[in-house]
């Protein structure tokens, strides 16, 4: 057993102290995680915004402008039966074309029939609206007004003419006679 006592370890010599950590190397791991954390926050949120605006782009450039009229038979319900104001005289105007056109058109106007006041307003101002209609179909060219375009047109006269309304109750335009004839 003399072996073990003269070559085994002392533990009652002096051993040197062990080096603890130094702690200001934690801090900077700790910022370096947080940037980290805030730079993939960033990201996602810049990924999320080019990813609405393209979005909102494209949903943009495949809407149709407001005065089209949707022409397929599932959209189209039954036009309701409106009171109509005839006493508007025929109109009698030239097109802008470079090879002017004669139009004459007679227009009739529907309006809801519990309107009361409506009636009396038109008939007010009807050389006003005999007169917006001659202007009207003055600056239009004869493309304009063929009869693929008819739907078009009424959305564009019935707008115009609630314009000039105290309140819009035009519910439609009704073309009694439309004739173009090339000069």
């Amino acid at each position: 057993m003399g072996d073990f006592n003269d070559g085994g370890p002392d533990f009652n010599e002096a051993t040197e102290p062990v080096d603890k950590p130094k702690k200001g190397r934690g801090g900077a791991k700790a910022i370096l995680g947080l940037l980290k954390w805030i730079a993939i926050g960033l990201g996602a949120v810049i990924f999320i915004v080019v990813i609405v605006v393209v979005t909102v782009s494209i949903l943009n450039a495949q809407t149709k402008p407001l005065t089209a009229i949707p022409t397929s038979e599932d959209f189209q319900r039954a036009t309701p039966i409106y009171a109509t104001y005839t006493n508007i005289d025929q109109i009698s105007t030239n097109t802008t074309d470079r090879e002017p056109w004669s139009i004459i058109v007679k227009v009739n106007l529907a309006y809801d029939e519990a309107d009361k006041t409506i009636q009396t307003e038109l008939t007010a101002r009807r050389y006003q609206l005999q007169d917006a209609l001659r202007n009207f179909f003055s600056t239009k060219r004869i493309a304009q007004l063929m009869p693929e375009q008819e739907a078009i047109l009424k959305e564009e006269l019935r707008e115009t003419l609630n314009r000039m309304l105290t309140k819009p109750a035009i519910k439609d335009v009704y073309f009694q006679d439309f004739k173009r004839n090339q000069m």
